[in-house]
């Protein structure tokens, strides 16, 4: 039996290599592939319901093809000995349990590294985290942010220890949370949208209406839930009817909030009165600028410049004479 040293954060484990029957392993209840789908109840799902979901999922089928076109394992399943659960590599399992469903002697038993019954919760989180949100991210987003809700929630620790512990930076993990908390708040955890919900909280333009218009939130989820927005990067078209910041603009919003119209007929409504042309964001942002109190202390600064300041302003206030009233 071989042995090895694996390292977890900043400790070293020393692990044994050895050949398991599959059988007597158990799927990971934790595993996000299947917690949010079978834990619907806040009762832990059976080792059949998640063995029956997994063995359904399309990438565990073509694991089955790989494994069995290589003969078996590449990477061995990471187990915890004393209860056999396998911490790393439930879908490689899922396809073992396929494969012994027409030839239990080849595939009875699979390659593991066991970990010591005593590991703590910290270092199989801070395992996960290695492998699924900072390695190879084989846990699509939505999967990842959960992990990191549930350990949040379970220990209390701070967020920036638990985004240490990963190595990715406080602000991605409190992101990540935010998302799936909005998402619990508003009884939406499917796993689909968590892409629409990612773009409609990290937009600042929106983040301020959020604010003023407690009835943005409820509006915008139930268009999510209904599929009333095409594409979760549809969000970005209320951002902009946002940051345009004008009357007719924060009309729109407090008409989208109330139901009134959609994300598309606001946009197309602000649109249509020019509000999107680079021309209006270059004017404003000119106007912004000749605002600045600053201006005529910087056009005294030596009499060169106050005198060349002087004849661009002319310049400017001849073209802004032309440009005035001409349709």
């Amino acid at each position: 039996m071989d042995t090895e040293n694996l390292t977890i954060g900043k400790k070293d484990y020393k692990v044994q290599i050895v050949e398991l029957n599959q059988a007597d392993l158990k799927f990971y209840p934790e595993n996000p592939r299947v917690y949010s789908v079978l834990n619907i109840n806040g009762e832990e799902p059976s080792q059949d319901d998640i063995e029956d979901y997994m063995c359904g999922m399309e990438h565990v089928k073509q694991l089955r093809v790989s494994i069995e076109s290589n003969g078996g394992l590449i990477d061995p399943l990471i187990v915890r000995d004393g209860d056999f659960t396998v911490l790393e590599g439930n879908s490689r399992l899922a396809a073992y349990r396929l494969l012994c469903r027409t030839d239990a002697v080849t595939w009875g038993k699979v390659k593991c590294k066991l970990l010591p019954m005593d590991i703590d919760e910290s270092a199989i989180f801070a395992l996960l985290g290695q492998y699924h949100i900072i390695g190879r991210k084989d846990w699509d987003p939505f999967e990842q942010a959960s992990y990191l809700y549930r350990r949040h929630e379970q220990t209390k620790l701070p967020i920036a220890y638990m985004a240490q512990e990963l190595g990715i930076t406080k602000g991605k993990a409190e992101k990540m949370i935010n998302v799936i908390q909005f998402m619990i708040e508003n009884n939406d955890l499917t796993k689909k949208h968590w892409s629409y919900y990612e773009e409609y909280l990290k937009n600042a333009g929106i983040k301020k209406f959020r604010e003023t218009m407690p009835n943005l939130d409820e509006t915008i989820v139930e268009a999510v839930k209904k599929e009333q927005i095409n594409e979760a990067t549809d969000m970005r078209k209320l951002g902009d009817i946002a940051k345009v910041g004008d009357k007719q603009s924060k009309n729109v919003m407090k008409k989208i909030s109330a139901g009134e119209i959609d994300i598309y007929e606001g946009y197309s409504e602000v649109e249509d009165a020019g509000k999107f042309d680079d021309v209006v964001k270059k004017l404003k942002t000119f106007r912004q600028y000749i605002n600045n109190d600053s201006i005529p202390k910087q056009m005294k600064v030596s009499e060169d410049c106050y005198k060349q300041a002087q004849y661009e302003i002319k310049k400017i206030l001849a073209r802004l004479e032309q440009l005035k009233d001409r349709r």
